[in-house]
């Protein structure tokens, strides 16, 4: 009986946690947590990818799980993005700006300029492409 109880309770937690992967549902819940509350980002982002935040947000961690190697740099550079912008109640501007700072302080040392700057050109690039694909994320290639 008490098997059957574990059982029972360990296919509860795995049920619970959905169908995405953890680290598409860690990569999504950054993105929007960086962008959402962010009134200039949120309105780029629509009018950009032709989206709202959420579906952006997705598109993005899917396609980035996909690339093993960017999987846990992107995890990094989003979190320190997320740590600071709620702790000191910044837009996404202002966060890239503080990032920045601290990489040339050496504060922050997990990633380089080089990899924070492609992380935006790679924001940009989707965003393009989902505008592209009528707002819809594209199919990875």
């Amino acid at each position: 009986m008490r098997h059957l109880i574990a059982a029972t309770a360990a296919i509860s937690v795995i049920t619970a946690c959905g169908g995405a992967p953890p680290n598409e549902k860690i990569l999504t819940d950054s993105c929007t947590d960086l962008f959402s509350g962010d009134a200039r980002s949120e309105s780029m982002i629509t009018g950009d990818a032709g989206t709202d935040v959420a579906s952006f947000c997705a598109c993005y961690a899917s396609q980035t799980v996909a690339d093993t190697e960017t999987t846990a740099l992107h995890k990094d550079i989003l979190s320190e993005m997320v740590s600071i912008k709620t702790a000191d109640d910044l837009n996404v501007e202002d966060t890239a700006d503080r990032i920045e700072a601290g990489i040339e302080s050496g504060t922050i040392d997990t990633f380089t300029e080089a990899q924070f700057d492609a992380l935006g050109d790679e924001f940009q690039a989707l965003s393009r492409a989902m505008y592209d694909n009528g707002g819809s994320c594209p199919p990875t290639s």
